[in-house]
């Protein structure tokens, strides 16, 4: 499959109309309020949105894959405190993201140039590059590359989504990786940011206000 097709199904599989109803405002206020680094109480995002507390609840209700602490605070969603294997420094804060993807897209959610480093998912060598809401520079390895695949139906994003998309130190490591994963398409670091951009696009069609 063309990776232009490819990347067009995962924008449709994830476009907010597969979201819950307001989803696409409460990511984006929750992503800016992560980005300071400490727990997010559903008070202050209710207070962040101008939403009453039962509409916060009723959309996290449904964003099944959200992390929390012991005290009921949100500690992740795309971007946690919690640590992975994919670190964001922002701000100079350490911060950690669930998969690939979500340190290309992330940046320009929340305005802000991202430092990320991580690993290729087949070799274990280190994958470094910057983040900017516009760009991506200073790719280290510069042929480095992303593995992508198609959401499954399921309601955990990062179990059917995330937890496949990986970054490689080359597309030859990768596509050797990938021959033993099916369902798995290989993309450049560049159009992993281009699909990022697009998913940033959808995702906030109903926040006019906020341009990615």
């Amino acid at each position: 499959m063309k990776p232009t097709r490819y990347i067009t199904e995962i924008v449709e599989s994830l476009a907010p109309a597969n979201r819950p109803e307001g989803f696409g405002d409460l990511f984006v206020a929750l992503l800016r309020e992560l980005v300071k680094g400490r727990p997010v109480s559903r008070t202050t995002l209710a207070v962040s949105l101008d939403w009453p507390a039962e509409r916060v609840a009723a959309v996290l209700e449904q964003a099944t894959s959200t992390e929390y602490d012991n005290d009921g605070n949100i500690i992740g969603y795309g971007l946690t405190l919690r640590e992975t294997s994919h670190v964001v420094e922002i701000d100079s804060r350490r911060l950690y993201a669930w998969c690939a993807l979500d340190t290309l897209m992330f940046p320009a959610l929340i305005g802000r140039t991202a430092r990320v480093s991580s690993h290729c998912a087949a070799t274990g060598a280190p994958v470094a590059l910057t983040v900017t809401p516009d760009e991506i520079r200073d790719v280290e390895p510069a042929h480095a590359a992303v593995s992508l695949v198609l959401p499954q139906a399921a309601a955990d994003i990062r179990q059917s989504f995330c937890c496949h998309v990986h970054f490689f130190a080359s597309a030859l490591t990768a596509e050797d990786w990938a021959s033993e994963h099916q369902g798995v398409e290989i993309v450049s670091v560049q159009e992993a940011f281009g699909l990022g951009r697009k998913l940033n696009r959808h995702l906030l069609q109903t926040i006019p206000s906020r341009t990615p």
